[in-house]
């Protein structure tokens, strides 16, 4: 089959690789679309953090991780019941159900997890527990948004957002308008969205943001406290990575105010912070990483979420690295990749 494999930073090649087969408990999962998530830029150019942290697998490796397709084989000692054809989204990993986190509600922080072999292929392999069948109103195409979806139902619930709430989303990418959309079906009254790319704002709007503010040319705390009486925001979430928008994020929220840094930062890069603001407001700030159960949740919820916008671009496997240098011109929201297309 046709895999795009990272040997290491900036080099990444598609080529011809064994096919994997299904061992015990296994799905194995023709792969229509897998999406290009920040993540993946990252691990591209090398700069993401969690490479360097112990037990981060070595390559050469297949990446991808946000993926949809269609069963192809069902190993034997599963239990659950697929059946070839079947169309699925996928968690791109598996937690062990025994640990201490897995027990305590904290799945994705599993001290055992298993990863999914990558979907930047034409095929790949899946533990029966990371999947899940799509609705038959939800497209393949439509399901590589799943696993962003999780993430941004975590970000939400982090930013606890309840009826009549006011909240400012900072970045405008695919969490960040996942993000966008959640607060408003959680009864937000007023949503700012702060966004440099002028087309992504646009598209916010579309989708519903009360206020739009570009951070390169406008002060966003004016705007904010312009948005919301003076006062700030009950709920900040700051999801685009970039440091100066995370400190600006802490200035964000009102009294009592949660905010939520849901970014992938520099990880050798730290922001100023100040015990006393903290005190003096009693705010409380909190972070999201991947999702923990909420896969469920997200099915339920995709059939009920026009997220066709967010799809900028889809390119053939061949072109991937093409693909990414779309991604970091910044005008794209979700890049997909299709490994079928010629």
């Amino acid at each position: 089959m046709k895999a795009a494999v990272q040997y290491g930073p900036k080099d990444l090649r598609v080529e011809d690789v064994a096919e994997p087969v299904c061992g015990s408990g296994e799905i194995k999962v023709k792969i229509d679309y897998c999406g290009v998530c920040g993540t993946d830029l990252e691990i591209y150019e090398g700069r993401f953090g969690l490479m360097y942290t112990e037990g981060w697998p070595k390559g050469p490796k297949i990446e991808g991780h946000e993926a949809a397709g269609s069963i192809v084989e069902v190993g034997p000692g599963t239990r659950q019941g697929y059946q070839v054809g079947q169309r699925v989204a996928m968690n791109f990993r598996s937690s062990c159900g025994a640990c201490y986190y897995c027990r305590d509600g904290r799945e994705h922080f599993c001290e055992h997890a298993t990863m999914s072999g990558g979907s930047f292929a034409e095929y790949a392999l899946y533990h029966e527990s990371a999947i899940h069948v799509l609705p038959d109103d939800v497209s393949t195409r439509k399901g590589t948004l799943l696993e962003p979806l999780t993430v941004a139902m975590h970000v939400t619930d982090q930013a606890a957002i309840k009826p009549g709430a006011t909240v400012a989303v900072s970045g405008a990418g695919t969490i960040g308008l996942l993000s966008l959309m959640l607060a408003l079906r959680s009864g937000a009254s007023t949503v700012l969205v702060s966004e440099p790319v002028e087309s992504k704002r646009r598209l916010a709007k579309e989708l519903g943001a009360t206020v739009t503010v570009d951070p390169l040319n406008e002060d966003v705390g004016a705007v904010g406290r312009a948005a919301t009486g003076g006062r700030g925001f009950d709920s900040v979430i700051e999801i685009s990575g970039n440091l100066r928008a995370a400190q600006t994020a802490l200035t964000l929220a009102d009294r009592c105010g949660t905010i939520v840094l849901a970014g992938v930062y520099p990880h050798e890069e730290t922001i100023p912070l100040s015990p006393f603001d903290l005190y003096a407001s009693e705010l409380t700030i909190r972070s999201a990483m991947v999702s923990p159960y909420l896969f469920p949740r997200a099915v339920n919820l995709l059939s009920r979420l026009d997220v066709e916008p967010l799809i900028s671009a889809t390119y053939p496997l061949e072109h991937i690295v093409d693909a990414f240098e779309n991604h970091r011109g910044g005008n794209a929201v979700k890049t997909l990749i299709q490994p079928g297309l010629a």
